[in-house]
């Protein structure tokens, strides 16, 4: 039998939980946390090459796509908050807000690496390495929403059976 007193067993349960779950969405959060800065480093990277009177000039990413860097302000901010809030209803909301604002962010990247040929103007490697970064900033968001939603199948009979279960395990 076990040694803990049937009314401390499901708070320690439930600490544990607890502790697993906050564990885990701190983990998810900062990896999405990096991928949101890798993304942020290729608006520093030069997106187009032209030729103008004679000189080479690389335009960035901040200056050929300045929506492009309001929409990963925008994104930053909101991975951040992540790492304020604690597991629940709320991280779940801002996680669902940062996936959009990734979506958002990769189909820009997308739509300026269609460059048209506008005479000496060609495509820089910034938008490349962006869609690259980002498509891994939407999976650990995604990651991170798919870990954290709840399970349909968890009643309170199966808790029951799962605690009788590990009580007839203990020594």
């Amino acid at each position: 039998m076990s040694a803990l007193p049937d009314e401390e067993l499901p708070v320690r349960l439930a600490a544990a939980e607890q502790a697993l779950a906050v564990s885990e969405h701190r983990w998810f959060t900062r990896a999405g946390l990096l991928a949101a800065l890798a993304t942020g480093l290729t608006l520093m990277l030069p997106w187009t090459y032209s030729r103008r009177l004679g000189l080479s000039v690389w335009q960035l990413g901040v200056e050929t796509q300045p929506q492009l860097a309001l929409t990963w302000l925008a994104g930053l901010a909101t991975t951040t908050a992540l790492l304020i809030l604690k597991p629940g209803h709320k991280a779940q909301a801002a996680a669902g807000i940062t996936a959009v604002i990734t979506l958002l962010f990769l189909s820009g990247a997308y739509q300026a690496g269609q460059l048209e040929a506008l005479g000496d103007t060609w495509l820089g490697p910034g938008p490349a390495v962006a869609l690259a970064t980002t498509t891994c900033w939407l999976m650990t968001t995604a990651a991170h929403l798919l870990a954290h939603r709840n399970n349909p199948h968890l009643t309170p009979e199966a808790i029951t059976r799962t605690i009788a279960r590990l009580r007839r395990r203990e020594p």
